[in-house]
């Protein structure tokens, strides 16, 4: 399939925790299937709720001691995607 922007390079496929991308290496352009977009959203919206149970009682501690080095925020499901 050819790039929708750029008309004349052909899209790659790429699979990314287990979601198939279709992406232009010319214009780095970024296309989705149907439910590919759905499909992300549940895979995030799973990860901040388990994250959210794992984290709360590490976030309080990393905070609790002034000489530790302040809590670093993970990458979102969709951030870690798209690296």
């Amino acid at each position: 399939m050819k790039c929708p922007n750029c008309k004349e390079t052909n899209l790659v496929i790429s699979e990314r925790k287990g979601i198939e991308i279709d992406y232009c290496p010319e214009c780095r352009g970024i296309w989705l299937d149907r439910g590919e977009l759905d499909k992300m959203l549940e895979k995030s919206k799973a990860e901040e709720t388990s994250y959210a149970k794992e984290g709360s009682l590490s976030r309080d501690q990393n905070y609790s001691d002034p000489y530790q080095k302040p809590y670093k925020r993970r990458k979102s499901f969709i951030e870690e995607l798209f690296d």
